[in-house]
C-alpha cells in the first residue's frame, strides 16, 4: 500500500494550541454535518469557504493579541 506525502519543499506552518483547537472545532463541525445527512455541499467551493473562515478567525485572534 502506498501513501501520499507532501513534496519536500512544502512546509506546514506551526500552529499554536489555540489554532489547533480552532481547526479541531471546524473538523468536528464538518464531521457532524457529514453525519447528519447528504445536505452538506461537498464541493471545492465549500472547503475554500471553510478555510477562509478559519483564516479570518485566526487573523482576528492574532490581531486581538497584539492590540
Amino acid at each position: 500500500m502506498s501513501t501520499l506525502t507532501a513534496p519536500p519543499n512544502v512546509v506546514e506552518p506551526e500552529l499554536t494550541e489555540e489554532d489547533r483547537k480552532m481547526w479541531d472545532y471546524y473538523e468536528q463541525e464538518v464531521l457532524k454535518a457529514i453525519d447528519s445527512g447528504p445536505s452538506i455541499p461537498l464541493t471545492p467551493e465549500f472547503w475554500v469557504t471553510i478555510r477562509e473562515e478559519v483564516e479570518q478567525r485566526l487573523q482576528a485572534k492574532r490581531a486581538g493579541k497584539t492590540a
